[in-house]
Order: C-alpha cells, then sequence, then structure tokens
C-alpha cells in the first residue's frame, strides 16, 4: 500500500512500513549512516542517522524507522546534526585513532561525518595516500599530520610534502598521546616535533596543549 510522506518538505511516495532511510535515499537526501549495510546489520546501534519527527520533535533512527501515511521528517534539523555530533564524539572517545596504519585511509566514514559535523579527532594521517612504511616520519621527516586535524582537503601531503599543522592542531588528550606512541615508534622524539610545532604552531589553539600533554611523557 502506499503512503506520502514529507522529507525536508520534500512529498515522496513510499510503501507502508519502509524505512525512513530507505525512502529518503530513493528522494535522493543523504541521511549518514555506519552500522546499516543492507542485507548484512541493521540494528541501528550507531544512531548517526537520527532524523526528527515534525511538529513532536522526536528523534528516531532512520535506518529503523517505518514510514507511515502524512509522515513529517526533518534530516538536518539543528537538533539532528547537534544529536549525530554528541554521539559521533562518543563514538570517537571510544575509537582508537591510529590512522597512520589504517586500511581505511582516505575513504574512512568516521573522517566524512567528522568534516560534515564539525568534530575534532581524526588526524590528517586519515587522508595521506602514503602506507605506514612509507610515511614521511619513517624518511625522518618531521611530519606534523599526527597532531593536526584533518578536513580542509589540502594537498601538502598528497605532494609528499610534510604536514605543517596549518588546519590546526588537536587537542584531544587520548589522540596526542597516541601520536606520541607512533612519533617514538618511528624513532622521531617529541622534541624534534615540538621544536617544529614551535616554529609553525606557536600561537595556534592547541599549541600549548600539546606542550602540556607532551611534557608529561617526555
Amino acid at each position: 500500500m502506499g503512503v506520502k510522506v514529507v522529507i525536508d518538505g520534500v512529498e515522496v511516495e513510499a510503501r507502508e512500513g519502509e524505512t525512513i532511510l530507505n525512502v529518503a535515499k530513493r528522494a535522493g537526501i543523504r541521511i549518514p549512516t555506519l552500522c546499516h549495510v543492507p542485507g548484512l546489520f541493521s540494528e541501528a546501534t550507531c544512531r548517526i542517522c537520527v532524523v526528527e519527527l515534525a511538529p513532536r520533535g522526536k528523534l528516531v533512527p532512520a535506518c529503523a524507522y517505518p514510514v507511515s501515511e502524512g509522515l513529517q521528517v526533518l534530516t538536518r534539523s539543528k537538533k539532528v546534526l547537534e544529536a549525530r555530533r554528541t554521539t559521533l564524539e562518543l563514538l570517537l572517545a571510544a575509537h582508537r585513532i591510529r590512522c597512520w596504519s589504517c586500511p581505511r585511509k582516505g575513504g574512512c566514514l568516521l573522517l566524512q561525518l567528522c568534516e560534515e559535523l564539525g568534530v575534532e579527532g581524526i588526524p590528517v594521517c586519515a587522508e595521506c595516500p602514503l602506507p605506514e612504511e612509507e610515511c614521511l616520519l619513517a624518511k625522518g621527516e618531521v611530519c606534523l599530520g599526527p597532531v593536526t586535524m584533518a578536513g580542509c582537503r589540502a594537498a601538502c601531503i598528497k605532494e609528499g610534502s610534510p604536514c605543517s599543522g596549518c588546519r590546526g592542531l588537536i587537542t584531544r588528550r587520548d589522540v596526542l598521546e597516541e601520536a606520541a606512541r607512533y612519533y617514538r615508534r618511528m624513532g622521531v622524539p617529541l622534541s624534534r616535533v615540538l621544536e617544529v610545532l614551535s616554529t609553525f604552531c606557536s600561537n595556534a589553539p592547541g599549541y600549548e596543549r600539546i606542550k602540556e600533554v607532551w611534557g608529561e611523557l617526555i
């Protein structure tokens, strides 16, 4: 049986019981999701795909909520974006950030969501095309990628030049500690990295934070 629903002001034809996510996809409306894999996994556990039901303001997972006649859905309201941002921050807090060695580099969904929602936590290394064994740090060059926020899609690393932190520095303690372990494993003293940071980023927000966290490790 067919029903009509309204998603972001657009009236869409749907089958009763079909999920909001499927209807939105057919209408060309993107709703981000991490855990929903059609035919494999659809348990609505990540909560990234939440949408708002108007006019009640209730938040529901788009991948699991069935449509019905007259349903009105908002996919990018302030309430929705704040909920997604909070969920992503919680997911990242439990995620071990090792982007330099991750096989998903260049196509990371977490990176895409961080860019979309303005969440800090994924370093530039997530965009670097070099495998870990060819990392610029392995060649003795002090690259600031492990402590620099991803997001602006600059081409410096892709062109073979070390990152100089121009995008802004990460302040999350867990990411900074993981980066410190990586620098050490690559044989690059933290003191050398701090020297480069002082040259390029001494006035940048986050510089004092890195000095504070690493000061306890040196």
